[in-house]
């Protein structure tokens, strides 16, 4: 089974994604679910519940609206789940928080606690190529999860509501806004469920960004830093090469 989230409106990527990675990737995706609205944590509580609550379905793919699905992405998270020893498997895409300048620092939404102090979490930055890790937390963006994930975390919480955002007001010393991922993942990790992300399963994050004088230099001299290079690759390799042999004994 296959939710997302939105408020009314989604990216054309999005569903450009989806469309495709379902009618091509033969995986047993056989039922949908959107929850529209304005308020995240209730959205996906909603669409937690149905799942668990009012379908026998055994997994759970979360994919939010500003997403872009692919096949070989969805593979390989599907391919690294298992209901017992991975239940939760996510894959990889990257945020900033400098959302609406033009060179904005992208991380990946992967994270590992700081130990002492739940407000801290450290980026898995830089992050490894192409492998599968385990981590403390991660977004809620390209997500798989197996039912025994919801029964285990009722089973240890109860009936709660698990995607409270929060902040502690008294706290004005540093930023204490924890948001209803981080809090899911933190209640996953009370109850001892393991959360696994596949660093090789990247997908595009649709962001908007400005088109201004500081992106155009910074594009334009990569660009040229990038060809300069490769013509230096080929300069060695011309060099290396073996010279052709005229026939002559």
């Amino acid at each position: 089974m296959m939710v997302w989230c939105d408020n009314g409106i989604v990216d054309g990527k999005f569903m450009e994604g989806v469309v495709y990675t379902i009618l091509t990737a033969g995986l047993p995706i056989t039922s949908a679910q959107r929850v529209q609205g304005n308020q995240i944590g209730r959205q996906r509580q909603t669409a937690f519940d149905v799942w668990h609550k009012k379908t026998n379905f055994d997994w759970l793919l979360w994919v939010d609206s500003d997403i872009v699905l692919t096949n070989e992405a969805l593979q390989l998270v599907w391919k690294s789940a298992h209901a017992v020893s991975r239940p939760i498997v996510s894959g990889t895409y990257f945020i900033s928080k400098q959302m609406e300048n033009s060179v904005m620092e992208p991380y990946p939404a992967v994270f590992t606690a700081v130990e002492g102090d739940k407000y801290l979490m450290s980026y898995v930055h830089p992050l490894p190529p192409n492998e599968l890790i385990r981590v403390d937390y991660a977004g809620f963006g390209f997500l798989l999860m197996h039912r025994s994930v919801a029964d285990k975390m009722r089973e240890f919480h109860g009936d709660i509501s698990f995607f409270i955002e929060s902040m502690d007001d008294s706290n004005t010393a540093k930023d204490t806004f924890i948001g209803e991922d981080i809090q899911f993942f933190m209640k996953m990790r009370e109850a001892g469920i393991p959360l696994h992300v596949h660093t090789g399963a990247t997908v595009k994050h649709m962001k908007r960004f400005a088109f201004d004088e500081e992106y155009y230099k910074l594009y334009w001299i990569t660009m040229a830093n990038s060809m300069q290079a490769q013509a230096r690759k080929e300069k060695e390799a011309e060099a290396q090469a073996p010279a052709p042999s005229d026939g002559s004994t």
